[in-house]
């Protein structure tokens, strides 16, 4: 008599089992098939990404040589034609086209495409240092000390990437404003800071002793 009720019970279940299987079928199928493709979809695009990545680095290669090749308008009509990249290698890209404006002594347009690029709200914070950086190294060039301030003098806090490049430039500006004192503050705290890298710390280090060779002579000059 057990094994009638068992039966009959597992007929039960069976058959309860196949209408739940009826009624979910179709939803079992399309999430089955969503995940399917969702992860074409997926692997599409990180293969797309890939794809345009690896042109991106190839272009903005063949751009640095024809740069390193001397055809520096070349060179920055290729950077230029970048700016829908992937990635980062458009603000790269914009970095160079201000360098290259350089290199070919058009000072005044290279120092404004930084700028262009610092001011840019959608520039990264990295990126605008670097832009402001470039733009003060090439002001020095021009004798502007209250331009250099104003692109370096955010970045000389403690911390920040760019400071002692920052301390660079601007001690460098104030030494050829004839601010010596000023100057041989800012040198000074580069080779007081242990973290500051050694080639920025060598080239204040000389002019520490060039300005203290300066003071001297002026000294003597006034006994």
């Amino acid at each position: 008599m057990s094994d009638i009720f068992r039966e009959v019970d597992e007929e039960v279940r069976s058959d309860q089992y196949s209408k739940l299987w009826k009624r979910f079928a179709p939803l079992v199928y399309l999430t089955a098939g969503l995940i399917v493709v969702g992860t074409a979809g997926y692997r599409g695009y990180e293969y797309w990404q890939n794809t345009e990545s690896q042109a991106a680095g190839a272009e903005f290669l063949e751009a640095i040589k024809l740069s390193d090749s001397g055809n520096y308008t070349e060179a920055q009509a290729a950077f230029a034609s970048m700016e829908n990249s992937i990635g980062g290698y458009p603000m790269m890209a914009q970095i160079r086209v201000g360098t290259e404006l350089a290199l070919e002594g058009k000072s005044s347009e290279a120092i404004k495409a930084f700028e262009a690029v610092a001011a840019d709200s959608a520039t990264p914070q990295l990126y605008k240092g670097l832009a402001n950086i470039r733009a003060a190294y090439l002001l020095l060039d021009n004798g502007d000390l209250a331009a250099v301030k104003e692109h370096t003098q955010a970045l000389i806090v403690p911390g920040n990437t760019w400071r002692f490049s920052a301390l660079e430039v601007l001690g460098a500006a104030e030494y050829k404003a004839g601010n010596l004192e000023a100057s041989r503050a800012r040198f000074s705290e580069i080779t007081s800071d242990a973290a500051a890298p050694a080639d920025i710390s060598g080239r204040a280090q000389i002019y520490l002793e060039l300005i203290t060779s300066a003071l001297g002579e002026n000294t003597k000059g006034t006994e």
